[in-house]
């Protein structure tokens, strides 16, 4: 089963409504789903996913996805704070990993061992780790892998005091950061080398440094990292006694942590809180703070982080005078420090140390080298290039000089075809000219003239029908106005002969453009019309005949003009709107206005007008019918035979 949704994936996972065979491709899908939701800090749900694809993959004998497994369920517990079965499962991510020979997920697993031993305070194991991991990364030719290492070793270096050497770590890694891009883990660069200088005291590098990583974390980041920076820029402003600003960022941190539930940074904001208290001298709400840190680390047993809470709450409780819990605690922290010392002997850390500089000392060494005999190559390579180039060039000139050579041949022989091909061309194109133009006039002037004169009567039929129809309905008082109806009329009919003599098609026209400038012709022929008349087309683009476009622009004149004369009265401007649409049997065509409408049949409306008349007897005459509906203004719809 592929997962095409993280997220829905997720929701249904956490309701168990989703269910597993157990085969390798579900497996790799979880796997995908854990990294996933450590992107997005849901690390309950990264340890249910991790441990279902652990168990899905106990019956299989892959070791490298064995090793994947592992390493996903070992960081899931390190999220959780359960460090010592985190560390059990590395180990086995770790085997699985050697038998596989997955060279990649080695480096990885023991990157974060190496991590998981830092927090535990294991330093020397943690450098060991550190050094495996940078030695698998050399092998994949990763700098970027490297460069993580050597920012992690920086790291226990500055827990053990070494600066210096924590500082030369950071720069290295930042350099090769920088040069690809990699925004968040320079930010972790620079937010270490911001901690160094806190550390030192030298304040203003500090504040330079912090305040660099936290523009890059709130651009992109996870709430985790996010959280981080506003930790450490609290513990900052503490350092230098701004306990208000200290407040506020240890406050934000706080919040990111517990929506994430990350406990032992929720501890070290606690530890930091109550330091901040004790600034400010309210003892306690400092206690308060530290009782609940001290509580919360009872769970993981973070020695470092514990050190620090037990001599801050010796302090407070001294302050107090609560001198029997204030000696307890110191005893304590005595204690504990003594038990990390042992841990930690200085002669192993310095042998790690030692061992990993060694490494990266040969590494450097055989850069070099290697870079040597790449300058050597490349000088080798330059000159036997050089020699093939100039072999390559004398073939090619020669290649050249005959393939001009042929050419030259063969365009003075083609240029002679060629000349006697064109003078034939020249006297056939003369001939068959004559012959065009001859046989057009013999066969063809005779059938265009009759056309012509078979429509100039046709038409003016048309012109003497609707003259004498229209002298039925004029009279002294209408003369005028009568006159610009049978102008509009035979102006729609003239319209179309002077489109088909431009366009050179004595068959057929675009219905679309014929409709559009009738329509414009019809609103402009009115000049004393007083209202603002807005067109709307929607037509076909398809050709019809003259006999088809003769009737139906008679009719969409007659109904802008009824609209016009009737629609709009006691208004400024109004809406007409032309639609045209052909199916597989009907071509339907629809008029409308947006005017006053009328409770009129259209049988009353023909009664006493010509217009409408005309708009009846053309549709019979195209074998079509009309429709009319004037309930809000007045809107023609026809229906005809298709059209041509």
């Amino acid at each position: 089963m592929h997962f095409f949704s993280q997220n829905l994936f997720a929701q249904e996972f956490e309701s168990n409504e989703i269910q597993f065979d157990g085969n390798e491709i579900e497996v790799n899908d979880l796997l995908l789903l854990c990294e996933n939701a450590f992107v997005e800090n849901l690390y309950d749900s990264a340890y249910n996913c991790s441990i279902k694809a652990k168990q899905l993959n106990s019956n299989y004998v892959n070791n490298k996805l064995k090793g994947h497994v592992a390493y996903w369920f070992a960081k899931s517990l390190y999220t959780l704070d359960q460090f010592e079965n985190s560390e059990n499962e590395f180990l086995v991510a770790i085997d699985y990993s050697v038998k596989a020979n997955d060279t990649l997920q080695l480096a990885l697993s023991y990157n974060e061992l190496g991590r998981l031993y830092r927090k535990t305070a294991n330093y020397s194991k943690a450098l060991q780790a550190f050094n495996n991991a940078s030695k698998f990364y050399y092998l994949l030719g990763d700098t970027k892998g490297i460069a993580i290492v050597n920012l992690n070793v920086g790291n226990v270096l500055k827990n053990i005091g070494r600066n210096e050497l924590a500082k030369k770590k950071y720069w290295q890694a930042l350099h090769v950061f920088k040069s690809n891009g990699d925004e968040f883990n320079e930010a972790g660069c620079y937010n270490n080398l911001g901690n160094i200088y806190k550390n030192e005291q030298k304040f203003d590098s500090a504040f330079y440094y912090m305040y660099k990583t936290l523009q890059i974390r709130e651009k992109d980041s996870s709430k985790l990292v996010l959280a981080f920076i506003y930790h450490n820029l609290a513990n900052l402003h503490l350092a230098v006694e701004d306990a208000d600003s200290a407040l506020f960022y240890i406050d934000k941190s706080l919040s990111i942590n517990k929506s994430i539930f990350a406990y032992s940074d929720i501890a070290s904001d606690y530890n930091v809180l109550g330091a901040i208290y004790i600034e400010l001298e309210d003892w306690n709400r400092a206690i308060e703070f530290l009782d609940q840190a001290l509580k919360i680390n009872e769970q993981n047993n973070i020695i470092e982080q514990k050190l620090e809470i037990l001599k801050q709450l010796a302090f407070a409780h001294n302050k107090i005078g609560n001198y029997k819990v204030s000696s307890d605690r110191y005893l304590e922290y005595e204690h504990l420090s003594d038990s990390l010392r042992e841990f930690n002997e200085n002669s192993s850390i310095e042998n790690e140390l030692i061992n990993y500089e060694l490494f990266a000392d040969s590494i450097k060494t055989q850069h070099l080298l290697l870079e040597k005999d790449l300058i050597v190559s490349r000088k080798e390579n330059a000159a036997l290039n050089s020699r093939i180039t100039i072999r390559n060039f004398t073939y090619a000139f020669v290649i050249l000089f005959l393939i001009a050579l042929i050419i030259v041949v063969f365009y003075l022989s083609a240029r002679k075809r060629l000349t006697q091909t064109r003078e034939h061309q020249a006297v056939l194109r003369v001939q068959n000219d004559e012959l065009k133009r001859t046989r057009i006039s013999k066969e063809e002037k005779e059938i265009l003239l009759k056309e012509v004169h078979h429509r100039v009567k046709n038409n003016l039929q048309i012109i003497n029908s609707l003259i004498r129809l229209q002298s039925n309905f004029m009279n002294a008082k209408n003369f005028k106005e009568k006159l610009t109806q049978i102008e509009n009329r035979i102006r729609s009919m003239a319209l179309i002969h002077e489109k088909l003599y431009k366009t050179g098609n004595l068959a057929s026209l675009s219905v679309r453009h014929y409709i559009e400038e009738l329509s414009f012709n019809i609103i402009e022929s009115y000049e004393n019309h007083n209202v603002k008349i807005k067109l709307k087309f929607d037509l076909e683009e398809r050709e019809f005949g003259i006999d088809t476009l003769i009737p139906l622009g008679l009719i969409i004149n007659e109904a802008i003009a009824n609209s016009l004369k009737h629609a709009f009265y006691d208004r400024t401007e109004g809406n007409v709107w032309i639609s045209i649409h052909s199916n597989k049997e009907h071509t339907c065509m629809t008029i409308k206005d947006d005017g006053l409408g009328a409770d009129l049949t259209l049988d009353e409306l023909k009664e006493d007008s010509l217009g409408m008349e005309l708009i009846i007897s053309l549709t019979e005459q195209l074998d079509g019918k009309v429709e009319l509906i004037t309930g809000n203004g007045f809107e023609y719809q026809f229906e005809f035979p298709i059209l041509k």
